[in-house]
């Protein structure tokens, strides 16, 4: 049997065989996933099996490949150095995953265990020394190191942030395993580098039985950051030639999707005043979800936007014309945004705020109004924020504010708006006082506004508490508008467990 093939079909069995096993494991260590009604909308907890099992089923191909088919490593000790390393690194990332889905994790201390982790890959021979793209060639130097961490960090993150929906890690990590797998045996790459991608497609694959919806099993962050690491790892390896130039185009459009979701996301977090540690339900198949795309209609639309980025790449290798794989990046990220399934909000954000900062750079009118800007951006849903947003500018006139900021967000209903407002301002920097008040319902957040004035005269204790006593009609109105979307949620879906119910209790606190 063709090694290549005999190395899908061991991973492919092997996983199918140990999932079921690792998932009782699982259960008797409390490695599960819990619903809770607001971000995790399942119906029943979920084991989290698909580190464990997609490591022990590659190993398992990976030595069946050996066995079977020697000579497959014997062209030098590179490859074998390669395999031991991303065996390190693999074992590593499981276990933090696995640590995370059992205890949690706060998003610095997972960030730091991942560049641990990354570290292993540097003696592995796949640093980037020099890159090349479009004939161009750049020399990295001492960043070599540096930028060879951060590609591996981004590949792991990219496939976790996209682990939201059943299978859908699952089938992203398919197509572009296979599109690896395709564009190194178009060039003629490094036969191990054609093999673990073809392992990873495998194992995959017979984990995704499992995990196809509805998901008897999950992937966990074990399994998403297990196959980000070893896809970003032999992509980059299947690009690299003679150790030391990596044409990153090919490598860059096969992760096309998985990386503008990404992208999104620090813009979305960052231009809103969020840590980009924060979760939301703003990801791409949170947006295909609210356009309707359910289950495996879900499934296709991300794997086809996938394949179209990953068919770019290989005829790019094959044709030698990396315009290819940058057409068929253009083309997936167009259909993406031309038909606002996702991007749009947040290139409206940046946009805005690139427009904003060049405006800055221009002296202004003396005739221009006294309001510099008063901008909102809806970045998902459709409920009536505009009104809560002028009685908020109403009150911000009134006590002279220099600026506020008002963030909704209600990720259970798929609820996120954003706006700002500004006036000129002679104050000072060192003049001003700020304040970031949140906005919390029974114990739940749903936004936050900040605000920019002035110092009040006389008595702190007075004018603060008037300030605070002008906020009233917005509690007020915040009220009344989460009661209407509380009744409409519940009018247009008929939840079948208690799990999935949207509350949202009556009293407001702001």
């Amino acid at each position: 049997m063709n090694p290549s093939l005999l190395s899908f079909v061991v991973a492919l069995a092997s996983s199918v065989v140990l999932a079921p096993l690792i998932a009782r494991v699982a259960q008797r260590l409390g490695v599960i996933d819990h619903p809770d009604g607001h971000r995790k909308l399942h119906a029943k907890a979920v084991p989290l099996t698909g580190g464990p099992t997609i490591l022990i089923a590659g190993i398992i191909a990976v030595l069946a490949t050996i066995v079977f088919s020697p000579d497959i490593l014997t062209r030098n000790t590179d490859e074998v150095r390669f395999l031991l390393c991303l065996l390190a690194a693999s074992t590593g990332i499981v276990i933090l995953g696995v640590i995370d889905d059992r205890f949690g994790l706060r998003g610095r201390q997972k960030l730091v265990g991942q560049f641990v982790v990354a570290l292993a890959m540097l003696p592995s021979g796949i640093m980037i020394e020099q890159i090349e793209a479009f004939g161009v060639t750049i020399e990295l130097g001492d960043l070599s190191a540096i930028v060879t961490l951060f590609w591996i960090l981004g590949a792991v993150n990219a496939l976790n942030l996209i682990d939201g929906v059943d299978g859908l890690a699952s089938t992203t990590g398919i197509v572009l395993s296979l599109s690896v797998a395709a564009v190194t045996y178009v060039t003629g790459g490094h036969s191990d580098g054609l093999m673990m991608s073809l392992v990873l497609a495998g194992t995959i694959c017979g984990f995704l039985i499992y995990n196809f919806p509805p998901a008897r099993m999950f992937l966990g962050d074990s399994g998403s950051m297990l196959i980000g690491l070893v896809l970003g790892c032999v992509a980059l390896k299947c690009s690299i030639k003679q150790y030391t130039a990596a044409a990153l185009i090919m490598p860059t459009a096969i992760w096309a999707i998985p990386i503008f979701d990404v992208a999104m996301a620090i813009v979305r977090r960052k231009l809103t005043g969020q840590s980009i540690y924060a979760t939301d339900r703003g990801h791409i198949h949170h947006c295909l979800q609210r356009k309707g795309a359910n289950g495996r209609v879900l499934l296709l639309i991300v794997g086809t936007l996938c394949a179209i980025t990953g068919i770019g790449a290989v005829l790019a290798a094959a044709m030698n014309n990396e315009f290819l794989a940058v057409v068929g990046v253009l083309t997936a990220i167009a259909l993406l945004v031309a038909t606002r399934s996702f991007g749009h909000a947040e290139l409206r954000l940046l946009t805005t705020r690139v427009r904003r900062f060049a405006g800055s750079m221009v002296l202004r009118p003396t005739t221009a109004g006294p309001v510099l800007h008063d901008e909102q951006v809806r970045m998902h849903g459709d409920h009536q924020w505009e009104e809560l947003w002028i009685t908020l500018t109403a009150f911000a006139e009134q006590f002279e504010m220099d600026r506020v900021e008002l963030m909704v967000n209600v990720p259970s209903v798929g609820e996120e708006y954003h706006a700002t407002w500004r006036r000129k301002s002679k104050l000072e920097h060192h003049d001003a006082w700020r304040s970031e008040i949140p906005l919390v319902v029974e114990g739940m957040k749903v936004g936050q506004i900040r605000v920019v004035g002035a110092i009040g005269e006389g008595s702190i204790c007075e004018w603060m508490s008037e300030l605070i006593l002008g906020l009233r009609p917005f509690e007020d109105q915040l009220v009344s508008l989460i009661e209407e979307l509380k009744l409409r949620k519940a009018a247009e879906r008929k939840p079948k467990s208690k799990s999935a119910v949207f509350t949202l209790p009556q009293q407001v606190h702001a």
